[in-house]
């Protein structure tokens, strides 16, 4: 199905950049996916799905920093399980296992920096089991998955200026909390 969704796009450029993303991402988005939803058949109509997203929105796709395009799918597939659910308190941001991140390494970085950006990863989620969980995700839908403050109102059930009051708070929790462990 999704090869065939591929075979559709038009535009060669476009068509071959989700080509690499199907090659390169399937398997460990599936993966991902079974992990949220505990499903194999759930898991694969989910990838689905987000590919035909992904389709649909191919410019912005193209438009990720390409280090960041993991975990962006990652959070592509989580918040995907988290609208299909509608089950908070299974999914959280800790869903994101150290393999997501490590896809995210930079080849031109030197294995110092990288140790550096993990132990801010490290540190980062840390600091972010320490929040309530609303605020956890909050922040992921916001910078993670980049969604407008009207999208995240519409997933929460939440009004925009709700929306932006949530992320005030949840930033000055996390910001107190990371300042705690220094």
């Amino acid at each position: 199905m999704i090869t065939m969704m591929i075979s559709a796009i038009e535009n060669d450029f476009q068509r071959e950049f989700i080509t690499e993303i199907y090659k390169k991402y399937y398997s460990a988005m599936l993966k991902k996916a079974f992990s949220l939803l505990d499903n194999n058949e759930d898991a694969e109509e989910l990838v689905q799905e987000v590919f035909a997203d992904l389709i649909k929105r191919v410019d912005s796709v193209m438009a990720v920093e390409r280090k960041k395009l993991p975990a962006y799918l990652f959070s592509a597939v989580k918040f995907s399980a988290y609208t299909r659910n509608k089950k908070q308190s299974r999914l959280n941001f800790s869903d994101f296992e150290s393999e997501d991140i490590e896809l995210v390494k930079d080849e031109n970085s030197i294995p110092e920096e990288i140790y550096l950006k993990n132990e801010a990863v490290a540190e980062l989620r840390a600091a972010l089991e320490k929040i309530p969980e609303k605020y956890k995700n909050l922040l992921e839908f916001k910078y993670i998955l980049g969604l407008s403050d009207s999208k995240i109102g519409e997933r929460f059930g939440i009004s925009e200026s709700a929306v932006r009051s949530g992320l005030l708070r949840a930033r000055r929790k996390a910001y107190s909390v990371m300042k705690e462990v220094e």
